[in-house]
């Protein structure tokens, strides 16, 4: 591997590691404390959708992080914004461990989401920056690997920190996360030159430059379409996250011991789906791994209604394609969606990361009403509806073209 931008003091594998390990640490936050969920609920005495409300607002709030992130690195650096991220997502969890209240933890997750939206932005246009060609598909799928780790791990952690303590207990560790990411965070150096960097005047003008980028970036055939399939193709993974904990623990009892081994086995397909897209990209068009991708949601959404009520390893298992999708489809739209001139980047990143984290949040609400005859019943729902919005996205905007990251691959 080589390094576009020179780094002080990291080799080009120690400056992806630094990043992975930021990227890595923040997005823990994202449910290391489901396990708790159950016991939350009993402790807090409210139902699950308002204590989901937790989730929701970790997820919108970090939209609005992910919207400021851009534009201000654009203008500042990438370095002080994902610094400053880091710091603003530790005093934020050591908040939520001394939170006396289901309000009071939904207000600290929101600041936490900040800082979380922040660094996950920034993480991306990092490797972006200080790669390029197939050094940057190899980081990128390295990227999207560890971010597909993060919350699949990180209730496993949830679960070992929650047999010697409280849910507390998860936040203060998640405070130590923090404490690492800041650190590796300060290893790298800027890679964003100032020859580069917008020349806007103030952070407002940067954003307003940053809309006027997007603009230009959804008039573009294909962009708005792959956007939305990255934000559709989160919904039903998330909604899983949501409720996961519920079905396993509560509806079918399973201790924690089973919980993990559950778990572990949901991780190692998290962690090999982006390596199945390295893979198949190298032999196929992008194109054809997406369509295939889709299909496979699409059978998972069928054995969920067909045999995910049947226990709890057959409801893990009709899960696993949608699992290995999901980590297929996510680095192949960021090579697509980030593949713009230098001052750009940002803007595509912000937006693409925006539109993920608002179809998140949406699934953390909608996977908990209370109108479901059951979870389960609930997650088929949501993966046939989001299998039938992505060919339509895919049909409408996205038909005839490579996806194999060139800007201009729109002949097939």
């Amino acid at each position: 591997m080589k390094l576009v931008v020179p780094q002080r003091l990291l080799g080009p594998r120690m400056f992806l590691a630094c990043a992975l390990m930021v990227e890595l640490l923040i997005i823990m936050a994202i449910d290391m404390y489901v396990p708790a969920l159950p016991s939350m609920q009993r402790e807090f005495g409210v139902t699950a959708a308002y204590l989901n409300l937790t989730m929701f607002a970790f997820f919108a709030v970090g939209a609005v992080g992910v919207v400021l992130a851009g534009p201000m690195s654009d203008r500042l650096g990438r370095k002080p914004v994902v610094v400053a991220g880091c710091v603003l997502f530790t005093a934020s969890s050591l908040g939520c461990a001394l939170a006396p209240n289901v309000e009071a933890l939904v207000f600290f997750r929101m600041i936490e989401a900040l800082g979380y939206g922040a660094v996950t932005t920034l993480a991306t246009a990092l490797v972006k920056d200080a790669f390029t060609g197939a050094d940057l598909k190899t980081a990128m799928t390295c990227l999207q690997s560890f971010i597909l780790i993060g919350p699949a791990v990180a209730p496993f952690l949830g679960t070992f920190v929650l047999s010697h303590t409280d849910w507390r207990g998860i936040f203060v560790v998640l405070t130590f996360f923090g404490v690492g990411a800041l650190a590796c965070a300060l290893l790298m150096t800027e890679t964003l030159p100032r020859t580069a960097r917008s020349g806007c005047e103030s952070v407002g003008a940067a954003l307003a430059t940053t809309w006027r980028g997007v603009r230009i970036l959804v008039r573009e055939k294909g962009f708005l379409p792959m956007v939305l399939i990255l934000g559709v193709v989160s919904v039903p993974y998330f909604a899983f996250i949501a409720v996961i904990s519920y079905v396993l623990l509560d509806h079918y009892a399973v201790g924690y011991g089973e919980y993990n081994v559950l778990y572990l086995i949901f991780c190692l397909v998290n962690i090999v789906a982006p390596y199945v897209y390295a893979f198949a990209s190298k032999r196929m068009h992008g194109s054809t791994v997406l369509k295939g991708s889709i299909a496979a949601i699409g059978v998972t959404g069928v054995l969920l209604w067909c045999f995910g009520p049947a226990g709890p390893i057959a409801f893990l298992v009709a899960f696993m394609p949608a699992t290995l999708a999901e980590g297929i489809i996510r680095p192949l739209s960021y090579v697509v969606l980030l593949d713009q001139p230098n001052d750009r980047v940002g803007a595509a990143s912000s937006f693409s990361h925006f539109s993920y984290n608002v179809f998140t949040a949406v699934a953390t609400v909608i996977a908990t009403l209370s109108w479901w005859p059951n979870y389960i019943v609930g997650l088929a729902v949501i993966t046939i509806v989001s299998t039938l919005a992505m060919v339509v996205a895919y049909g409408v905007g996205l038909r005839g073209r490579k996806l194999d990251g060139g800007h201009h691959d729109t002949a097939q």
